[in-house]
């Protein structure tokens, strides 16, 4: 009997413990005699079909063991575990003959199905109806599965996986709908083979849209299942154009280069003749550098060729931005910021709102570069501007600055004592260089353009020391020297023939200098207003300048040109850096700065004692000056700004400029004061207020910071281009702004009003409704209006912009997939504005 129950003991524990050779051998040990000295170790091979690792299994409810046939049953939330493959459903079967699980789930009282089978082997996961997987040989068969493959997610009715984890779908569905059930979308197919951190690879298959099938059919499909860049095709926008005909538009092909670099070439094509060529990339090296290029070219056909009035545009546009980290390189740093291209590629081609209204385009380019031991900073750089209304372009190229911080070479190496004051004295020095043109953009296409460049030579030497005086008065002296160098030069004669003047550039470099000294003197006088526990404090900053600089027009100096028929003139009229000063100058400065602040008992503060500090005026300035060297027009315009925020929502800025004397019939000012003339103390020369507010809500979702390097990229390509994105987090957002300003043009004002408006609300969680506008009140007409409506639909998202009038009078619909991996899923309908002048 004890025979008997010692073998049954043994088949428990080979069983249970269950199928590894280590395991069977440690149950067969405990059941032997302990060993002697004399007895021989008995070591029992391991079975060719051990498993190579320990299963864990357990379940809620309860474990049925079947001895004979070598199962067990798990019932009631059961859960098996073997090295990285983890299995739990409301019922499991283990097989150890054949080291098959199975496992599904079971209905409940109500008969709905309860704990269907999930598995996990390391980053898969699968959800399904019933599920048989062999431990030993990774092999399975699936019913009913849900599984996430990178982006998207895949339905199955029968799946079979193999040794490599490659699956095998019958009647599958592809979607990036995360909806178990029912996906809003799908790609049907016959076949699907999946294979793990690779591709998709499908039969015949067609898209299905809200379980509808459309005629949009593919023999095959191949889809990326990767985290890492893979190269492909991108699939173009279709649709008609009433003014350009049949279109393909944005169709092009992908390069995922690596995961620092990659590019894209896209193309739009037109069957009336029209087309488009764009080409990106986008580079990123962490720590290092990051940045994006890209350069877009179009040729739009408007009309019949053969026919009057038609018309060819060609344009193109390249926009490069280059940004370094900061700690890659900590004594020098490059970026650059390039927005150039022909004046009327956007108005033409964007659908972005700034980029149509924008009428200026600037780019930078710029190296810096610091020295430890050195007080010196060296900067390199290229620009250029660009206004598409004049059409004139202005490019410096090269631009070179070396700065000298400030050094104090009268201070004492071992000082004793208290700071002498002319230890205080400090000298800095800028030495720059440009090289430059402005001029219409049709004179880039003509030759010789080089000999256009403007180019010279600055340096700048400041030297200035401050002390205190009578312990509340600030003064600031300064002595500067200002040298320029040109290579060119004019010369002006008279024509004996003609008898004109004649005016020649020569290339001959020469040098100036001037100098000039100032000193200032400002400080501070407080009051206070006390309005019971109330206090109003007004902070005054009176300033007090004086400026001369000697006249060198004169030929002392000999930097102008002869007087007599030729007139007064200075060759260095074209110099980039200007001229020397003409007129001796005497200049008293007089300014005055003020703030408004008061503290104020808090409503909220039930103590009494609680006082919150409010900004009454934060700007009030006064300016002007008298120049005492000046034969005539001694006083200077008196200019006033102000600045202040009304109720913590609106700020309000005014300046104004105002002069002394008055002017004649042609509106040329004489020396007359304007009090005498008129009766007013000053004339007012231009005013301008302009009072804009920002209101949002501050209930926002979901703000928070990137977790990681993908959602940082993510959120940088947010910032760089926010009017790609609409932020639902956000429910309403409103900026508004009114300007008011007034010029004279000789006697007669003219005035502006205008009203700007932007802000979007989310009128539910998935709707959001934007608009862009404004209003000239003078000229009584909208300046450039869009609408913008945007749907957030589950897997999808619909937007429709509107210019309801205006030259760029148009309307774009859109519809399509959220996802990256099917984002060429979508329903484009564009009415451009020459679409609707060919109507």
């Amino acid at each position: 009997m004890f025979r008997h129950l010692t073998t049954g003991l043994f088949t428990v524990l080979v069983f249970i413990g269950t199928a590894t050779a280590q395991q069977r051998n440690a149950a067969v040990a405990d059941t032997l005699p302990p060993k002697t000295a004399d007895s021989l170790e008995v070591q029992l091979p391991a079975s060719p079909d051990a498993l190579e690792d320990e299963v864990k299994y357990n379940a809620r409810d309860s474990m049925r063991f079947d001895l004979g046939n070598r199962k067990i049953y798990l019932y009631g939330e059961a859960d098996v575990q073997y090295q990285k493959i983890r299995l739990k459903a409301e019922y499991i079967e283990i097989n150890w003959e054949t080291n098959v699980v199975h496992a599904e789930g079971r209905p409940d009282s109500s008969g709905k199905m309860v704990g269907e089978p999930s598995f996990t082997e390391g980053s898969q996961d699968f959800d399904a109806e019933k599920m048989d997987y062999n431990f030993k040989t990774k092999k399975g068969r699936i019913s009913g599965v849900f599984t996430k493959q990178g982006e998207g997610f895949l339905h199955g009715e029968q799946v079979k996986k193999n040794e490599n984890d490659e699956f095998f779908v019958k009647n599958g569905k592809f979607t990036t709908c995360n909806l178990p059930d029912h996906p809003h979308f799908y790609i049907n197919a016959s076949k699907i083979k999946v294979i793990p951190d690779d591709k998709i690879v499908t039969g015949p298959a067609n898209l299905v849209i809200e379980d509808i099938p459309t005629p949009l059919l593919v023999p095959f499909g191949l889809f990326p299942n990767t985290t890492t860049r893979k190269s492909g095709i991108l699939f173009p926008t279709y649709g008609e154009s009433p003014g350009l005909g049949f279109f393909l538009m944005d169709g092009g092909y992908y390069f995922g280069i690596s995961d620092h670099f990659d590019a894209s070439i896209r193309g739009d094509i037109y069957s009336r003749g029209s087309w488009g060529l764009k080409a990106g990339t986008n580079y990123n090296y962490r720590y290092r550098f990051n940045g994006a290029l890209d350069m877009r070219y179009a040729t739009i056909l408007q009309g019949d060729p053969e026919l009057l009035g038609s018309s060819v545009n060609r344009s193109f546009f390249v926009t490069w931005r280059h940004n370094q980290d900061p700690k890659s390189r900590p004594n020098s740093r490059f970026s650059a910021s390039v927005n150039a291209g022909s004046n009327d590629y956007n108005q033409l081609n964007s659908l972005n709102t700034a980029n149509i209204v924008a009428n200026t385009f600037q780019s930078a380019i710029t190296y810096t570069k610091t020295f430890n031991r050195l007080p010196v900073n060296f900067n390199i750089a290229a620009g250029h501007s660009q206004n598409t209304q004049t059409r004139i372009i202005t490019i410096n190229a090269p631009e070179v600055q070396v700065n000298v911080n400030r050094i104090f070479p009268f201070k004492r190496r071992n000082p004793v004592g208290a700071q002498r004051f002319y230890e205080k004295i400090g000298i800095t020095g800028t030495l720059q260089s440009r090289n430059t043109i402005s001029q219409p953009d049709s004179v880039f296409r003509q030759p010789g353009l080089a000999r256009r460049f403007n180019n010279g030579i600055q340096f700048q030497m400041p030297i200035a020391t401050s002390f205190q005086m009578l312990k509340y008065f600030n003064v600031s002296p300064s002595l500067n020297f200002t040298g320029r160098g040109y290579f060119s030069q004019i010369e002006k004669s008279i024509d004996p023939l003609t008898q004109q003047v004649v005016t020649d550039t020569i290339r001959r470099f020469s040098q100036l200098w001037e100098y000039n000294a100032s000193v200032n003197v400002s400080t501070r006088v407080y009051s206070f207003l006390k309005l019971g526990k109330n206090t109003i404090r007004h902070v005054m900053t009176p300033q007090f300048g004086f400026r001369y600089q000697p006249d060198f027009s004169t030929r002392v100096f000999g930097y102008f040109g002869p007087d007599g028929a030729l007139g007064f003139y200075s060759p260095y009229d074209i110099g980039i850096y200007g001229q020397p000063a003409v007129g001796r100058q005497g200049t008293m400065s007089l300014a005055l700065n003020n703030n408004f602040e008061g503290k104020f008992r808090s409503k909220r503060d039930t103590t009494g004692t609680g006082l919150r500090k409010v900004s009454l005026l934060d700007v009030l300035n006064v300016n002007t000056g008298y120049n005492l060297a000046a034969d005539s027009l001694q006083w200077q315009n008196v200019v006033i700004s102000a600045r202040t925020r009304l109720f913590q929502k609106v700020d309000v800025v005014y300046s104004s400029v105002y002069d002394w004397y008055a002017t004649d019939s042609l509106g040329i000012r004489i020396n007359t004061l304007n009090i005498n003339q008129n009766g007013r103390l000053l004339r007012l020369l231009n005013t301008n207020l302009a009072l804009n507010t920002t209101l949002a809500s501050g209930n926002r979702k979901n703000n928070r910071n990137p977790q990681n390097e993908r959602e940082k990229n993510e959120q940088r390509e947010i910032n760089q281009n926010p009017s790609a994105y609409v932020d639902f987090s956000i429910p309403w957002n409103i900026t508004a702004g009114l300007i008011f300003s007034q010029s004279f043009v000789g006697q007669s004002p003219v005035r502006s009003t205008i009203l700007n408006f932007n802000g979007d609300i989310s009128i539910t969680e998935k709707w959001k409704i934007a608009i862009n506008t404004g209003y000239d009140f003078v000229r009584k007409d909208f300046s450039f209006t869009s609408v913008d409506i945007f749907r957030d639909l589950h897997c999808w998202e619909m937007r429709f912009n509107w210019i309801p009038f205006g030259f760029r009078q148009s309307y774009n619909f859109s519809i399509n997939v959220k996802s990256s991996m099917l984002q060429d899923l979508r329903l484009n309908r564009r009415r451009q504005w020459f679409d609707l002048t060919n109507e």
